[in-house]
């Protein structure tokens, strides 16, 4: 019985008591919020990490520098870090804490990711710009290079391709070569990448471009055009973070210029055959066909543009997952994105799996695995986009709305663009591994060693077909398909050595020494088939005829290198660089296979100095001078070599198959196209750094350029590659960036690019001519003193008129409304004519480039612009400047529209239509192409982490975004980058999230 009582009463406790510990535990923890702020203008500092003391118990700082944290009330002391600060332990003295960080003077400076290393921005020695990766994100592609546009002085990007996949050109600092290419080298994670566009935007975190030779040097033969360095996200120790970005666009086309409608086109015709037959207009019947004239007759035109064209919609999904402990720490992600073009049957999707993963097995040693896989499907369009052509009184449809195949009537022969894109298919399919394994060793707290190994594996199939109904497949070919078949490997193997001596912090020393093989080899087989049994299975069907010669591409090339770097930092104010790097390239011939690049540079902090070290206005001051040799290979394999070329022969009275080494001489010299350069820099942040700016002057020559001339058939042979001349670049780069507001709740700053480059061809073979005067290569377009981009021309003079002195002029032939060009050399009556003298040169590029961002910052939104800027750009355009293009005023093909000249209304800018194209029609195709564009205007939302909380969201952000908005430019085209026959570019409106758990 008393044991009965007992339990009951024990029954009975038990839960008093825990609900007593319960009570207890509560009355001892409470919530503790507060606010981080910068101690230098009490602006807060979102992300900031608070942590209690001793645990892992922890939070965030939200937009506004807030955060909310529970603690126990044994627990008194939180300890708070921020990048860039000096780390804070404080006391818990209340509820409610505001802390304010100092800036630490030692790491103030971001890191800076270089050749083989990183550093601290203020110990960088060499010309090297970190590209702002939320603004250069901000615009929806895969396209990297756009992204690059206007975000680092110096940097040029051209856009090559508008359709769906396309690319853009990157040249840095100018054109160094004449023949062995001019892009810039690719470093991913370490690794050469041979497309920039093999990495997804949303896994970089970030983007240095490499400028000088100091800091190119450590890449030696494949730096000489720039480096571009990529760095992808990676796992960090913590909790697991999961972030998903998602956004939709729909692109729309834009242009500046119009062509002619019907009625408009019909009179032009009308003009030009009046001009053909004296001043006198000719009967519609006689310059008409019967399918024009009803056409006219019943005003059903044709708009072209607005049949081919659609808008087009772009979306993208991207999904990362991140986190590790000390030991293991992984970052994977996966995107998809898919673009739809504006022509029928184009588009681009893709799909990107990378995992990073850093594991530390030992406490000497670490792996690292990076892998990267891609899949991706190019649907080009399979016809001539040259569309601004076709005459508005073709048809596309028929009068039940059906495609019709001959748009010009029955007895014509050119097809309905139309037609033709739907009885055709053009498809690239690509597949993309890349594997990265790196073994890290500390043997001593000052030496390592690093193994860094790489494999890359593409395959490219393209299948092209077109359908026994296609203007190419029709009639007894009964089918056309093009297969080729493309695959590419590369293997690099890095040894690297880093030692770091410890002597004092006044003296630090950093050696780094790597030994490295890289192999690129490329396979590609294509072949040509005919005659389809049917169109069912497109170009996988059966075919009954080969078309031509199955054509097998095998090459393959090789470099090894070694190098070595050394940097010095003396007392924090004096710092040197010398790097050397030895490169052996099988592409060149067996007396030059290897080429030496040695660099020096040195900076100097002056902000250090007494005299500037208490200034309230120069806060940072550091100047910087490099000198060296940067290398270049981008030649093919064998082309110092002989190579063979098809020479049939007769052998016992009959034709048999034979080569001969007819087709290339052989340079048993060729050698290293090399640039030296020399750069001059200026770093400074002044009034407590809210100005930061950078201003480089650089020269830079190439030497023994890399060259193919044609030779005389009686040397017997057709070309050779040879090494000449030299090629200068030189220009000036200014970058400033202006934090102009700056407090709790609004933030305003302001960046501005600017940079110009004057290029020019010092020396070519050395060939002169009777006089000594130094021989140009007129045919290649190469002119000593000028640029290696020039347009060479006449000079237009406006429009001859009634009552000028035609037969007295150079153009003793023109009639009014012709068009006029400068006379330049001929001042003797006798002999007046325009020639070759007349002919002036013009260089292509830009007389500066530049852009101007702003960010503006109000509570939880944020806006940003950002315009970029093209001045003095020249470029032909051949739909002013071709009879083919249109521009002829011929009445035959349709074109832009202009305000041509009539005997009723007399023109200065555009000649008379004639059924003769003038003789002079290319003086109107060169034409300034400078620009002033919105490139991206972007309004976003971060939602209060208090209601993010409840949710158990940690970050929440919408956006909308516009993409080329506006473009100011007297260039008539899609875009003042491309001309009107090429893919049109677009403008975007874009809508976004980014959520982070």
């Amino acid at each position: 019985m008393k044991l009965k009582l007992f339990n009951q009463k024990i029954k009975i406790l038990i839960p008093l008591l825990f609900l007593l510990v319960s009570a207890v535990a509560m009355a001892q923890s409470k919530t503790i919020t507060g606010t981080v702020l910068s101690a230098e203008d009490n602006m807060p500092l979102p992300g900031a990490s608070v942590i209690v003391k001793g645990t892992t118990n922890g939070a965030s700082t939200d937009f506004d520098g807030k955060f909310s944290l529970s603690v126990n009330s044994n627990q008194t002391t939180l300890t708070v870090s921020y990048l860039g600060y000096k780390t804070k332990d404080v006391a818990i003295t209340s509820n409610t804490i505001t802390v304010s960080l100092t800036a630490d003077a030692s790491t103030l400076d971001e890191i800076v990711v270089v050749g083989y290393g990183s550093v601290k921005k203020s110990d960088v020695v060499g010309a090297v710009t970190s590209v702002d990766i939320e603004e250069a994100t901000a615009i929806p592609t895969t396209n990297v290079s756009e992204m690059l546009r206007g975000r680092a002085a110096g940097v040029q990007v051209n856009l090559s391709d508008a359709r769906p996949g396309g690319d853009s050109n990157i040249v840095i600092r100018g054109k160094t070569s004449l023949d062995a290419g001019n892009d810039p080298l690719i470093i991913v994670d370490g690794i050469p990448y041979d497309s920039i566009n093999d990495v997804a935007p949303e896994d970089i975190t970030s983007i240095e471009i490499l400028k000088d030779a100091s800091s190119q040097a450590i890449y030696g033969s494949r730096a000489s055009n720039g480096v571009i360095l990529i760095t992808t996200k990676r796992g960090k120790e913590g909790k697991i973070n999961v972030n998903y970005h998602g956004y939709t666009t729909i692109q729309t086309l834009t242009r500046n210029f119009d062509v002619y409608d019907g009625e408009e086109f019909a009179q032009l015709r009308r003009e030009a055959n009046r001009t053909a037959n004296g001043g006198v207009y000719l009967t519609d019947p006689e310059i008409f066909e019967s399918l024009e004239l009803e056409t006219i007759q019943n005003g059903n035109y044709t708009d072209w543009e607005d049949v081919m064209l659609r808008d087009a919609l772009l979306t993208s999904h991207s999904l990362n997952v991140s986190g590790g402990s000390e030991q293991t720490k992984v970052f994977s992600s996966l995107t998809y994105f898919k673009q739809d073009g504006l022509i029928p049957s184009s588009g681009f999707d893709r799909g990107t799996f990378r995992t990073n993963i850093d594991q530390k097995i030992t406490d000497k040693l670490s792996m690292q695995a990076n892998v990267n896989f891609q899949t991706s499907n190019q649907d080009r369009e399979s016809n001539s986009i040259d569309f601004i052509n076709i005459s508005p009184l073709a048809q596309a449809y028929d009068a039940n709305g059906d495609l019709l195949k001959l748009p010009f009537g029955p007895t014509t022969t050119r097809f309905n663009p139309l037609w033709n894109i739907r009885e055709s298919v053009d498809e690239i399919k690509t597949r993309l591994t890349d594997i990265n394994l790196v073994a890290n060793y500390q043997i001593t707290p000052s030496l390592s060693y690093k193994l860094n190994t790489f494999l890359r594996n593409r395959n490219a199939d393209r299948g092209v077909y077109r359908t026994s109904l296609h203007s190419s497949g029709d009639g007894d070919v009964n089918g056309l398909a093009t297969l080729r078949s493309e695959n590419y490997k590369e293997q690099l193997i890095e040894n690297i050595v880093d030692y770091k001596p410890k002597i004092n912090q006044n003296h630090v020393l950093d050696f780094t020494f790597v030994h490295a093989i890289n192999e690129r080899s490329t396979e590609a087989t294509q072949i040509v088939k005919s005659g389809f049994a049917n169109d069912a299975l497109g170009y996988n069907g059966d075919a009954t005829a080969v078309v031509g010669e199955p054509v097998r591409d095998v090459e393959e090339r090789k470099l090894v290198s070694f190098l070595g770097r050394v940097r010095y930092n003396l007392f924090d104010k004096y710092l040197f660089t010398f790097t050397a790097r030895a490169d052996g390239s099988t592409v060149f011939a067996e007396n030059n296979k290897w080429g030496y690049f040695p660099a020096a540079a040195f900076a100097w902090k002056m902000h250090e100095e007494s005299f500037l070290k208490n200034s309230q206005v120069v806060n940072q001051m550091k100047f910087r001078v490099s000198y060296g040799d940067t290398g270049n290979e981008g030649i093919e394999p064998f082309q110092s070599l002989g190579v063979a070329g098809a020479l049939p022969y007769v052998f016992g009275g009959t034709t048999v198959g034979g080569f001969s080494g007819i087709d290339r001489l052989p340079n048993p010299n060729l050698k290293w196209e090399t640039t030296t350069s020399l750069n001059l820099g200026l770093d400074f942040g002044l009034i407590k750094n809210r100005l930061t700016g950078t201003v480089e002057y650089y020269k830079a020559n190439t030497t023994d350029l890399l060259f193919d001339r044609d030779l005389s058939g009686t040397s017997g042979y057709t070309v050779t590659r040879f090494n000449i001349g030299e090629v200068e670049n030189k220009g000036v780069e200014v970058s400033l960036n202006a934090k102009i507001i700056r407090n709790q709740d609004l933030n305003w700053s302001v960046g501005v690019n600017w940079s110009t480059n004057s290029n020019k061809i010092l020396s070519l073979d050395g060939s002169v001519d009777e006089n000594g005067v130094p021989l140009d290569f007129v045919n290649d377009k190469l002119f000593i003193g000028e640029s290696i981009d020039i347009i060479r021309t006449e000079i237009f003079d406006g429009i001859w008129q009634e009552g000028d002195d035609i037969a007295n002029s150079a153009q003793p032939t023109a009639q009014p409304g012709f068009i006029k060009v400068v006379n330049i050399t001929d001042t003797d009556p006798d002999v007046l004519n325009i020639g070759q003298e007349d002919l002036v040169i013009i260089d292509e590029n830009p007389d500066w480039y530049g852009s101007v961002n702003t960010t503006l910052e109000y509570k939880g939104f944020e806006l940003y612009a950002d315009l970029y800027i093209d001045h003095g750009s020249t470029r032909f355009n051949p739909y002013q400047g071709e009879s083919n293009s249109g521009a002829g005023l011929q009445g035959i093909s349709n074109g832009i529209k202009v305000d041509y000249y009539t005997p009723e209304n007399p023109s200065n800018k555009y000649p008379r239509p004639n059924v003769a194209a003038d003789p002079f029609l290319d003086v109107l195709g060169v034409a300034d192409a400078s620009y002033v564009r919105l490139r991206t205007l972007s309004l976003g939302y971060n939602f209060p982490s208090d209601l993010l909380t409840k949710l158990g969201i940690r970050s929440l952000n919408v956006y909308a975004t516009g993409t080329n908005l506006f473009t100011l430019t007297d260039y008539k085209s899609y875009s003042p980058e491309i001309n009107p026959g090429s893919f049109p570019d677009t403008k975007g409106l874009t809508v976004g999230v980014k959520v982070g758990i």
